[in-house]
């Protein structure tokens, strides 16, 4: 009996320290794969155990703490290498642990050498950029090539990695500007046929024009290219300071002047002479336009120069006739009628009667003050019965008689001013006997007519 108690006392005594042993070795572990904990209970054994029959697969490039061999821990710390995409002539995925982009591509083989470029996500990088931790990257290597770069200063030998002309001076550090010159063309690329690269650089210029200041860079030599350059080319006449065929001033300043020469034609009236020609069938007193006047015209041909639309000379290269005048030719009767007419002093023959604008006047009422004078023009001593007209009609009137109803019968024999546009008889009077006259009446010319008609002619 107390052989088979011991027994099964000793049987239970087994099975207790079993059980204690096996609950102290199956203890807790946390993983952390990228500080993203995984939580798990586990036999004792080695890291790589642990992480296989969590499911955690690492890489060769992974960090792992404690090492893959060590024995387990309460913690195990796994960080991911962080995939980057290579780009190249043999793209390919590198899984890396390094931050610095020149790290990287050194640990992939790739060695740098001054003027390399590279690209991180397609944006230049410099070699001592740090690569962002998340996500995946991609990184291209641009090896330098030798650029030899012919410019004003001489032949320039740069290394460097350039998508072209441009992006190699640019990097290199040259100033570029628009208006700058390259050869062959401004993406060209360095080869091996020996084709020469070249770069102008271009300066700036002002070009005072008649519209204000026009500003552009070139590369031009002289100021004729230049303009052309900058799109104002001086045309025709146009003329520039300093001359076209200069080389450009050291201050860059043009002054460009537009020049147009205008042809015109100015004419200027030629007037036409009056000619009159005697109507013997037509009755004194009548005038007749046969031949309306026509001026004539004479023409000039000018040259007028423009300089920035102002005028600055004109020239008379021609004058000639361009249209002769032509004269007007008035007619007047010449064929004397007789006419009657019964007054006071009987019946009077008249070849003309007209309504005249009729004044009167004696020795001191001449017009002038404080001046009296009685001797008419014809010699005689002004009296009733001596009338004046104007110094055109006394030429041809000269001791004729007129009646005037109301004064009588007067004898031309005196020269007065008379009225404009008026037909005017001035009668005469002694102090004594005055009388004002001053209207319009019917004055009959009396037979005989005069020999000279053309003052009848207005």
């Amino acid at each position: 009996m107390k052989v088979s108690t011991l027994r099964w006392l000793s049987l239970g005594l087994c099975v207790i320290g079993s059980l204690l042993l096996g609950m102290h070795l199956f203890r807790p572990v946390t993983v952390w794969v990228d500080e993203k904990p995984i939580s798990l209970r586990t036999w004792p054994g080695s890291v790589a155990d642990l992480l296989a029959r969590a499911g955690v697969w690492v890489r060769p490039e992974d960090a792992v703490f404690p090492p893959p061999d060590s024995p387990l821990t309460g913690q195990i710390f796994v960080r991911r290498a962080q995939p980057v995409w290579l780009q190249g002539e043999s793209p390919k995925w590198h899984f890396t642990r390094q931050r610095i982009v020149g790290n990287i591509a050194l640990e992939a083989g790739i060695r740098l050498f001054p003027g390399d470029k590279l690209w991180v996500d397609g944006v230049p990088r410099p070699a001592d950029f740090p690569l962002p931790e998340k996500g995946t990257h991609a990184l291209q290597v641009g090896p330098a090539s030798l650029w030899v770069v012919h410019t004003p200063e001489g032949t320039r030998r740069i290394y460097r990695a350039a998508a072209g002309l441009t992006d190699a001076l640019w990097g290199a550090g040259f100033p570029l500007f628009n208006g700058d010159t390259f050869k062959p063309a401004p993406d060209a690329l360095p080869s091996g046929s020996g084709e020469t690269l070249g770069w102008q650089p271009s300066r700036e210029i002002q070009v005072q024009t008649h519209y204000g200041v026009v500003s552009g860079r070139v590369t031009a030599e002289n100021v004729g290219d230049a303009l052309a350059q900058v799109g104002l080319p001086a045309q025709g006449l146009d003329y520039t300071l300093p001359p076209l065929d200069a080389p450009l001033p050291d201050d860059g300043k043009i002054l460009l002047v537009r020049v147009r020469e205008d042809a015109l034609v100015e004419q200027t009236p030629i007037p036409f002479e009056v000619q009159y020609q005697p109507l013997p069938e037509v009755e004194i007193g009548e005038i007749r336009i046969l031949q309306a006047g026509q001026y004539g015209v004479q023409a000039q041909r000018i040259r007028v120069r423009l300089e920035d639309e102002v005028e600055v000379a004109r020239t008379v290269e021609d004058t000639y006739l361009a249209q002769e005048p032509q004269a007007r030719i008035v007619g007047y009767g010449t064929l004397a009628v007789q006419h009657t007419v019964n007054t006071p002093e009987g019946t009077l023959t008249y070849w003309r009667a007209e309504q005249v604008y009729v004044t009167s006047y004696s020795p001191c009422r001449l017009g002038i003050p404080n001046y009296c004078h009685d001797t008419t023009a014809s010699g005689q001593r002004l009296r009733k019965g001596l009338v004046a007209v104007t110094r055109r009609m006394y030429a041809a009137l000269a001791g004729s008689q007129v009646y005037v109803s109301g004064y009588g019968i007067g004898t031309v024999a005196d020269i007065g001013s008379g009225m404009p546009g008026r037909e005017w008889l001035d009668l005469g009077f002694e102090e004594g006997n005055f009388e004002p006259w001053h209207q319009t009446v019917t004055v009959y010319y009396l037979w005989p007519p005069p020999q000279d008609l053309t003052w009848l002619i207005p």
